[in-house]
């Protein structure tokens, strides 16, 4: 069975990455620490965080990537019409930063989806800013490497 975990490179530019990144530092005043659990946390920003957020336009370019993403992996794992929502949502898009010097960035294994009202998640996206040797994403027996503008 396929495991419909799919890695797609080069999905945003290195100059939006790293404008991004940019803007998430110099945006400081909106940064917040999460307790990701086991004494991991991680520094993040939610894009909307109000009205009149410098991230708005950002917010619609991230979005259009995130949709070719998606529409890619419908066409990738051959998902056909009535295997898909005719409707979605994206949920508010964050910036997560992990810092290699912190040993305390990190994320510990979990699940999104907990109950019925969570259940509503049904596909997750991650766009990697940056390169990092040290950091990987596991998702089940997939690993994956921090690889700029990769989906």
């Amino acid at each position: 069975m396929d495991n419909y975990i799919r890695i797609y490179e080069d999905m945003a530019s290195e100059t939006d990455c790293q404008r991004w990144i940019e803007m998430f530092e110099k945006d400081s005043e909106h940064h917040q620490i999460q307790d990701c659990g086991s004494g991991a946390t991680l520094t993040q920003i939610n894009l909307l965080h109000s009205p009149d957020t410098i991230w708005r336009e950002e917010v619609n370019i991230l979005a259009n990537i995130v949709m070719q993403g998606v529409e890619k992996y419908k066409k990738d794992c051959n998902i056909k019409p009535w295997q898909f929502p005719k409707e979605m949502g994206l949920e508010p898009p964050k910036i997560k930063k992990y810092s290699p010097s912190r040993s305390s960035d990190w994320f510990p294994p979990h699940v999104d989806v907990l109950d019925k009202k969570t259940a509503s998640r049904f596909l997750v996206a991650f766009l990697y800013l940056d390169d990092n040797e040290a950091g990987e994403t596991h998702v089940t027996d997939v690993v994956s490497k921090c690889k700029r503008g990769s989906l």
